[in-house]
């Protein structure tokens, strides 16, 4: 694992920023997993910024949306997909067939998120992934219970979530989402964590200093091959041994 502590949002974006560059500048056909929320928001602005003051191509790369609500399709507002569509396939051009969602509002959903996980695997795996992790220690919609093998499917989100999700919503949250799966995320050639801010403290520290448990999700990243996390000070400030 790599860590690295930033003094604050804005810096731990820029750096995130220059590492999904630097990767992409290296394979330039590069798959990406790409998380939503709060969190990754500066990091796609940055990268919005680079593409077109033309530091950054972006033609090749392919990229999953990571997330979904169950029964939300791809033009709803509210949805995830829709979220990332906005912030950073629209602005920065991609192609529709390089593209790639969880089909909250196929009629088989689970057999969405099959052959979401097969599409995966026909790009040859992701190269990175980016991801948060939440209050609960949840990370995509991989809430605490999930088993730490489990592949992209249905789940019943947590009150954390569907509280914290509010915001996002004119009308009630809907109470089950799409999520890629523990093993999925485990499998990424590299894994880039943002975590930012005083609430997240406590999971990040049980994450990566905690045992191994389905109750903290993202605890599973301790056994990444290639993990780097970015966290501002307030995010890292428990975590023991780690000067902020």
């Amino acid at each position: 694992m790599k860590l690295v502590v930033a003094k604050d949002y804005e810096e731990m974006s820029a750096l995130s920023a220059d590492i999904v560059a630097s990767i992409i500048t290296e394979a330039p056909n590069a798959t990406l997993g790409l998380t939503t929320g709060n969190t990754p928001v500066g990091l796609y602005n940055k990268l919005v910024a680079r593409y077109r003051s033309d530091s950054l191509s972006l033609d090749k790369i392919r990229v999953f949306c990571t997330e979904e609500y169950l029964g939300i399709g791809p033009d709803n507002p509210c949805g995830l997909f829709s979220w990332l569509n906005r912030l950073f396939v629209t602005p920065c051009r991609l192609s529709a067939d390089r593209v790639f969602r969880l089909r909250g509002d196929d009629p088989e959903p689970q057999l969405a998120c099959l052959e979401f996980d097969e599409q995966i695997r026909r790009c040859g795996g992701l190269d990175l992934i980016v991801e948060s992790v939440g209050i609960n220690g949840h990370i995509g919609f991989n809430e605490p219970g999930s088993p730490l093998d489990a592949p992209t499917r249905i789940l019943a989100l947590s009150e954390d979530t569907l509280e914290y999700n509010t915001s996002y919503w004119d009308r009630d949250v809907p109470r089950y989402g799409l999520t890629i799966g523990l093993s999925t995320i485990l499998a990424a050639r590299q894994i880039l964590l943002l975590v930012s801010g005083q609430s997240k403290a406590e999971a990040l520290a049980r994450a990566l200093t905690g045992p191994v448990t389905s109750a903290v999700p993202a605890s599973i990243l301790q056994q990444a091959s290639q993990l780097m996390v970015v966290a501002d000070r307030d995010a890292a400030s428990l975590l023991s041994g780690v000067e902020v």
